[in-house]
């Protein structure tokens, strides 16, 4: 099976490493000339796992290539992914599958709905990695991985092809509510590490910062009860606080983007949460405050 990986960041190098493993063809889709010149001088890439270190050297290309794509993988951030996918569309052949692997919501279901002829999969995963310095990639932690498929086409024979490359790899037969459980995570916990700029263990620590993510869980929880969307067995404040403590140490993506003065996810995480919440006519005051917080500090953003 070919693969051609859209997002050659640390999950994008992690899965093409994991796809060539198991026998796959990969080829990575680059964005700009000056990246594939990068890539092509340093001879591929490299993956430490546990103190060993492997080199991977999938072929590389830009999107305005010709050859077709049968199976694409999109580990973009999610507010590239629409472009992204705009930029190879006319390559994908007749019943290509998509398998979407990115943070927040509403890409994958946009690009499910204006494209009824592909075969469109969504995935959740708690995999680590990281880059020690370019093209060499340090896997943070082995984690669970969820696809399942959002269209109506097709069948479950890609979680068939993709099983061999990683055996903490499930399907999701309700992938829509994996995608909500790992948004309401999200939305509880990456905002207010960007706004106080800090470990999400340290959200834990404080008074001010506890009560804030109760009041973002308590109207998330408020929300998915209302549309019948089932989170966890437990209130979310109970799952987010145990997330939280779990990775103590870790940094947010969205508190790295907006330190960095990068492009940042809010838009796919609380903002689709508050558009969701405002169609249901019920008020979210706390997260719509984070949300607008966090523009004022996106100089970059993605609104």
């Amino acid at each position: 099976m070919h693969w051609h990986i859209l997002g050659a960041g640390a999950i994008g190098l992690l899965w093409a490493a994991k796809l060539e493993k198991a026998g796959h063809q990969v080829t990575l889709i680059l964005h700009t000339p000056e990246k594939l010149t990068q890539y092509t001088e340093a001879g591929g890439f490299a993956l430490t796992d546990n103190n060993h270190t492997e080199r991977f050297t999938p072929s590389a290309q830009l999107a305005d290539q010709s050859d077709p794509i049968s199976h694409l993988l999109i580990t973009t951030k999610s507010f590239a992914v629409t472009d992204a996918f705009a930029s190879i569309q006319h390559r994908l052949s007749n019943n290509a599958r998509v398998l979407l692997l990115h943070n927040g919501m509403g890409p994958q279901q946009q690009l499910t709905e204006d494209n009824p002829q592909l075969e469109i999969w969504a995935g959740s995963t708690t995999d680590g990695a990281y880059f020690e310095r370019p093209w060499h990639l340090i896997r943070a932690g082995i984690g669970a991985t969820q696809v399942g498929r959002l269209s109506d086409r097709g069948n479950d024979q890609l979680f068939e092809a993709l099983s061999s490359t990683d055996d903490q790899l499930t399907l999701a037969e309700d992938i829509q509510s994996v995608l909500w459980r790992k948004l309401a995570i999200n939305c509880a916990i990456n905002p207010l590490t960007a706004l106080y700029n800090c470990r999400n263990g340290e959200l834990l620590k404080y008074t001010d910062r506890r009560a804030a993510m109760a009041q973002l869980c308590k109207e998330v929880d408020d929300v998915t009860h209302a549309l019948g969307i089932t989170l966890f067995e437990r209130k979310l404040m109970e799952q987010a606080w145990d997330v939280a403590e779990l990775t103590g140490d870790n940094y947010s993506s969205m508190q790295q983007d907006v330190s960095h003065q990068r492009p940042n996810e809010i838009e796919t995480i609380t903002g689709y949460f508050c558009a969701i919440a405002d169609q249901a006519h019920i008020a979210t005051p706390a997260n719509h405050l984070v949300l607008e917080a966090i523009r004022g500090l996106s100089t970059t953003g993605d609104h």
